[in-house]
């Protein structure tokens, strides 16, 4: 049969406070992630928008460079057809 001392008792005491102060401080550590968590989900909720919006102005610069590149394409075969005075 195995006896428990008191040094034994206080060692055990000694280690739960020691395990107590550690989850104190992931608590405070987890609180601080939640907020900060908190305070960028605007900011990810905008991510569709913007990503949507980047789409619509590749399409306008699409359409800009085929309309250019056709009046540039058009003006250079005018030139090259001219007739010579």
């Amino acid at each position: 049969m195995a006896t428990v001392t008191y040094s034994d008792i206080k060692y055990i005491k000694d280690i739960l406070v020691n395990l107590q102060g550690q989850m104190n401080d992931l608590r405070i550590s987890v609180g601080k992630i939640e907020a900060t968590l908190q305070s960028q989900q605007a900011s990810v909720q905008k991510i569709p928008d913007l990503a949507e919006k980047v789409g619509e102005l590749k399409n306008w610069k699409q359409i800009a460079l085929t309309i250019s590149g056709a009046l540039i394409g058009g003006a250079i075969t005018y030139l090259i057809k001219m007739p010579n005075p």
